[in-house]
């Protein structure tokens, strides 16, 4: 079989495995891989954990011959590079990848990808026209808005359209919400709205692998056809998902809706709900409105704590929750200051800007 050879700089080599550990995640060791294949004389990394797949251009490859994509353990190749520096001499030949650096040189037996897979080792290219531009510090923490607080099994809507993205998601009595308007006028041209629903855990990994990246704007397409988002920037990454269940309309509307019933600082709720978690992340608590006081209850087996507020409030509600998330979501919120606002059946907790919204539902009054 032929061999191929080429030199790597080992700090760039470290940024991509940094980037493709968070991109698999904390999956089985036995899962966590990463794949070598070439393209446009360009030899790439690839990293998955099922659903969020990462490009890495790894560096220029001039290929007399075809190479077989294959795919080694990265928790071993990330080890043997941790601590080098220099220049990183990458090898391959009958199927043995070796890497040597100074005095020191690792051999892996690779595995060869099946043919049923080898469609995944292809750079999805973006057209101007259908590519949307966006602040990527913006679109990450509208995201880890939505998904911060959720758990295995959940999921994030994310919905494009009149030249705003908007983000949903719902766990335990709280639904979330959040908009995004498009800066650069740079926007896609398509009549039709875009949207995906994505997996909680995928969108973790996308927001800690991109976090890595020094830049400044995000390039973001969908693929209608094949239910997919891709996101280039320093990296190409690609996201499966399913049509969402639910159109954002009904939210969008109850968040227009939001006028201040009462307002407070957000550091005063994040302590008396930190005090609350009497059995940790699955602490129950309810938050009601008395005289001019919010009150937080939680109990525990044997054990009680009752907070309170000094805050007027022109309406009165009353919301039961999960302690831990909630104060995990509003922790997202990112805001000094927070507003409840009482609107029917729900209570809407929203950053000042209301750009950023929490709902849950109201149990009525004490």
């Amino acid at each position: 079989m032929s061999s191929y050879i080429l030199e790597i700089d080992a700090e760039r080599f470290k940024n991509i495995l940094k980037k493709a550990d968070k991109v698999c995640g904390t999956l089985e060791p036995s899962n966590r891989k990463i794949a070598f294949f070439a393209e446009d004389n360009e030899m790439y990394v690839m990293a998955s954990d099922g659903c969020l797949t990462g490009y890495f251009d790894l560096s220029p490859f001039l290929l007399s011959k075809s190479l077989p994509p294959f795919e080694v353990p990265l928790d071993v190749v990330k080890q043997f590079i941790s601590e080098l520096s220099g220049k990183v001499v990458f090898s391959y030949q009958n199927g043995i990848l070796s890497l040597k650096c100074l005095s020191e040189i690792l051999q892996l037996k690779v595995g060869y990808i099946p043919s049923q897979r080898e469609h995944e080792f292809h750079i999805q290219k973006q057209t101007d026209e259908d590519t949307i531009h966006i602040s990527k510090r913006k679109f990450l923490a509208e995201l880890d808005l939505v998904s911060g607080y959720l758990e295995e099994g959940s999921s994030v809507d994310i919905f494009y359209s009149a030249s705003a993205f908007e983000f949903a998601s719902q766990h335990a009595g709280i639904v979330s919400y959040a908009r995004l308007k498009a800066e650069n006028g740079r926007q896609t041209q398509a009549v039709l709205p875009e949207e995906i629903s994505i997996p909680f855990v995928s969108a973790r990994h996308l927001i800690k692998s991109m976090e890595l990246e020094e830049i400044e704007e995000l390039k973001i397409t969908f693929n209608s056809a094949e239910e997919k988002m891709h996101l280039t920037g320093e990296a190409i990454y690609t996201i499966c998902g399913d049509v969402p269940s639910q159109s954002p309309e009904r939210v969008r509307q109850l968040c227009a809706q939001v006028t201040p019933d009462c307002r407070l600082f957000t550091s005063q709720l994040q302590k008396v709900l930190r005090r609350a978690l009497l059995a940790g992340r699955f602490s129950d608590i309810e938050l009601y409105t008395r005289l001019n006081q919010i009150v937080v209850v939680s109990h525990y087996s044997s054990i009680a704590y009752k907070g309170t507020l000094e805050v007027e409030c022109a309406k009165e509600f009353s919301i039961k929750t999960k302690a831990y998330l909630l104060r995990s979501a509003i922790n997202r919120i990112g805001s000094q200051n927070l507003i409840i606002s009482v609107i029917d059946k729900f209570v809407v907790i929203a950053s000042p800007s209301l750009t950023r919204f929490l709902i849950l539902g109201n149990q009525g009054s004490q």
